[in-house]
């Protein structure tokens, strides 16, 4: 049961991830947000913490923060990328 549990929470942090450096790139890159991907990150993003969640409840809260960590990592990553290729929006 764990092995789906975290097969679950690794799918919705990698669909997570995808989303984000989407929307930061756009944001980066355009100066824009587009707000059915940021809705659509939000779903995904509520998905991901019921997953690492249920995790937690099968006994697995090890793998559940490690898969948080380096989804933070990797946030943090992104978010240093972007910041290189920011551009004011345009007005």
């Amino acid at each position: 049961m764990k092995v789906k549990k975290r097969a679950a929470a690794v799918a919705a942090i990698a669909h997570l991830g995808s989303l984000y450096a989407v929307a930061e790139l756009v944001h980066a890159i355009r100066g824009e947000e587009w707000h059915r991907l940021e809705d659509h990150l939000d779903r995904v993003d509520e998905r991901a913490d019921n997953a690492l969640s249920a995790c937690t409840a099968a006994g697995d809260g090890t793998f559940a923060a490690w898969l948080n960590d380096t989804a933070i990592r990797g946030t943090d990553v992104v978010g240093a990328v972007t910041a290189r290729l920011a551009r004011e929006p345009v007005r």
